[in-house]
């Protein structure tokens, strides 16, 4: 069986499926859009006659419209000619059905109303081969439709039916090209610096959103042309999507070459817990030539990428790196803990009740120390490691000392620069 034979066949079943279901551009209506220059597979195989709702085919140019089915098209933004080419036809060959097709192209003053219709093009009465339908001169920006429907030629009883191809093209129809162009960055990015990509559009109309990738992946959609981003890195592709034309919408992407971002870098180290009196050697890491460190108040040296903290309350801290080009930040924290709670006086009587100085909280600092004095300044007693076992118990070498007011040097020994804790404590019997 040749190619022919199995269209013919082909055909001859969908005339027979027809009955089953409706053509879904059977009316004016439920019309197909077509777009310029893309060919379209049609057919009026199993087109009602004036019988289906809403049809609005009750016409008669140089044919009827029953049995018919549509087409809309929109003319471009110029206006001018526009032509339809028909090809490819194949007909259900039957003994009572005709063997010809008949189309025109109509305006309508109100949108599928038939009382309003009006022929612009050739109106071809039947053609059993290829042929075309032009109209000359169309305005900009309006809407027309083509039908097409099967003749009764020959004598048939039923109207011909037949797949076919259809084309539409001319300076009415034609649309420009579309372009996309992305804006952005000519020379170094600076790292987390923001940066902008601008989207430049041509011969594009009703603009979709702009979906934005960085290396493939989406990351952002904008409504305006714009995206600005500091989450660049070297070598990054940024490349945007977007669409033109809310009637046959064309697609169109465009990638940016790769982006060059400048290699500074920069971390301010981790974070420290300290006591409050207390400091901290904080040292960052960086490539760059200069360093600052902020706020400065509490630094000994903010301009050396490792200084000492001294802060009274927790503090956060931000060291800048710098290079010929960028500049770059990053923050580290310094907590000032105020988890000791040093009593000012303890009662050493022996009734098993606050018979020594405890310390709460100390067991966080094995290794302090502290000294007493007397109101005079001489040492009474030094213990390290000081501990809940190993707290003053109001002794001096093993004699319990006078009821009086003393004083204190807690050493908490965090690191070589710790200040000590100094204040008084009282001793009652």
């Amino acid at each position: 069986m040749n190619l022919s034979a199995v269209k013919v066949l082909l055909i001859s079943f969908l005339s027979v499926a027809s009955g089953f279901a409706q053509l879904t551009n059977d009316g004016c209506p439920s019309a197909i859009p077509l777009c310029p220059g893309v060919s379209v597979s049609g057919s009026n195989i199993g087109a009602t006659a004036t019988v289906c709702p809403d049809c609005e085919d009750d016409f008669a140019f140089c044919f009827s419209g029953t049995n018919s089915v549509w087409y809309q098209f929109n003319t471009n933004v110029t206006g001018g000619d526009v032509t339809f080419n028909f090809s490819n036809i194949l007909f259900n060959l039957q003994a009572t059905r005709g063997t010809e097709l008949q189309a025109a192209i109509i305006q309508a003053a109100v949108p599928c109303d038939a009382a309003t219709y009006t022929l612009i093009s050739n109106c071809e009465a039947g053609s059993a081969g290829n042929f075309s339908l032009a109209a000359l001169g169309l305005p900009a920006n309006t809407t027309y439709y083509l039908v097409v429907n099967g003749a009764t030629n020959g004598g048939a009883v039923l109207p011909a039916e037949a797949t076919f191809d259809l084309i539409g093209s001319g300076t009415g129809f034609d649309r420009p090209a579309p372009g996309l162009s992305i804006g952005g960055p000519t020379i170094t990015v600076c790292p987390e610096t923001p940066t902008s990509f601008t989207a430049y559009l041509s011969n594009c109309t009703d603009t979709s959103d702009f979906s934005w990738y960085v290396n493939g992946t989406l990351t952002a959609v904008t409504q305006s042309s714009l995206w600005i981003t500091s989450s660049l890195q070297d070598g990054d592709v940024v490349s945007v999507d977007c669409s033109c034309f809310d009637v046959c919408p064309q697609s169109l992407t465009y990638a940016y070459s790769a982006v060059t971002v400048d290699p500074l870098t920069v971390d301010a180290g981790p974070d420290y817990t300290i006591q409050a009196g207390g400091s901290v050697q904080i040292t960052g890491t960086s490539n760059g030539t200069d360093f600052m460190w902020s706020p400065t108040q509490t630094l000994n040296t903010p301009y050396s990428i490792t200084t000492y903290a001294s802060p009274e309350e927790t503090t956060v801290y931000t060291l800048t790196a710098l290079n010929t080009n960028c500049s770059l930040s990053d923050e580290m924290t310094v907590f000032v803990s105020n988890n000791l709670d040093i009593p000012g006086s303890f009662s050493p009587n022996g009734d098993g009740h606050n018979d020594k100085w405890v310390i709460d909280g100390i067991g966080f600092y094995p290794d302090a120390q502290v000294v007493i004095y007397d109101r005079w300044g001489q040492k009474i007693a030094e213990i390290s490691g000081y501990s809940l076992i190993k707290a003053w118990d109001g002794t001096n070498k093993g004699k319990p000392v006078s009821d009086g007011v003393y004083f204190y040097s807690l050493d908490l020994r965090q690191n070589n620069d710790t200040k000590p804790l100094k204040g008084s404590i009282t001793v009652i019997r």
